[in-house]
């Protein structure tokens, strides 16, 4: 076995567990350590292993949904969806589609991944105390059974909240396991982490709403009824994620520099718009270089759902990047 196949190797399964979903935990986790660093409570060994451990369980996670979503539809599902005249993305494991990656293999890699989450877990637990096992069980939780049986959350209409609810738990967690005590900051900061990255799976969810409905997966979206009252629904969450914010300043929790988050409104009302696009039937999409970085060879797979995706995605990024710059500015002076 030389070096070439090693490295071959590891850039699939690298590519399998999708790494270009990574800022969504990794963003979390660094800006919980950031308003430690803040408070003057960072430990940088403790945060090294909670964002080695939250990492491991995030691309786990990743590979489960797709071992689950194939298991359950098979490996043909959204091209006859799309042969009988729907608009998607046939784009599902395409290592596992191919023949690359066995689908077993898929479960024992992210099996593999969720046992190295658990044992940064458990040394964050001996060092920080019992609130970091609860944490990290409840992230866990929500992480393995997001498509697995028999809880299968993403077939029961809760996939979207318990993503929103874990990656806001990451912010609080690390928080907790690097400045080993509890503040009401990170939970203020944790509301737009939180509801960003559920997003991203909700505009998905919206986008892939014929062929979840083709294999049963029930969504929030199928919970809503249709695309277009999923779409209605976005505004509500933008406000509640700015909200918590504007709330978390007039009430002398998080630090009035945290207003530069507001920045990243014209990003969503952007969202909104080309979402409710696809509600009209509309599903074309220029790119423009305001909606961030998007890798071409990606988009070209499916221009309509792509760049969405990616605005989704640069939306969580950018207000993160955001909430960095005012712990910066905030911390200078």
């Amino acid at each position: 076995m030389n070096i070439d196949f090693i490295m071959t190797r590891t850039k699939i399964w690298w590519d399998a567990a999708r790494w270009l979903a990574l800022p969504q935990s990794a963003m979390a986790c660094a800006v919980g350590g950031l308003i430690a660093f803040y408070h003057g409570k960072f430990d940088p060994l403790l945060f090294l292993v909670t964002f080695a451990g939250l990492v491991a369980v995030h691309l786990g996670t990743n590979l489960l949904d797709d071992y689950a979503d194939l298991k359950i539809g098979g490996f043909s599902i959204r091209n006859k969806v799309q042969q009988a005249g729907d608009t998607v993305r046939t784009e599902k494991a395409p290592y596992v589609i191919n023949g690359t990656i066995k689908l077993d293999h898929v479960l024992y890699v992210s099996l593999g991944l969720f046992a190295l989450g658990l044992l940064a877990g458990a040394y964050l637990t001996a060092i920080s105390g019992w609130p970091v096992a609860a944490i990290a069980a409840a992230g866990a939780f929500f992480c393995f059974f997001y498509s697995m049986p028999p809880v299968k959350l993403c077939y029961r209409g809760m996939g979207e909240v318990a993503v929103a609810f874990s990656f806001a738990m990451t912010c609080v967690g690390t928080y907790y396991a690097v400045a080993q005590s509890f503040s009401w900051e990170p939970v203020f900061i944790s509301v737009p982490i939180g509801i960003m990255v559920g997003l991203i799976l909700y505009v998905h969810s919206i986008m892939d709403f014929k062929p979840d409905l083709a294999v049963k997966k029930r969504t929030l979206v199928m919970v809503l009824g249709n695309q277009q009252k999923a779409i209605r629904l976005l505004p509500l969450a933008f406000v509640i994620a700015y909200g918590s914010i504007i709330g978390g300043i007039a009430m002398d929790i998080l630090p009035l520099t945290t207003l530069l988050t507001l920045l990243s409104i014209p990003m969503a009302i952007k969202l909104a718009q080309l979402m409710r696009r696809i509600g009209q039937g509309d599903y074309e999409v220029k790119r423009t270089w305001w909606m961030g970085p998007m890798e071409s060879g990606l988009v070209e797979i499916g221009q309509w759902f792509m760049v969405r995706w990616y605005l989704a995605r640069n939306l969580m990024v950018a207000t993160t990047l955001l909430i960095f710059a005012a712990y910066i500015i905030a911390l200078v002076f």
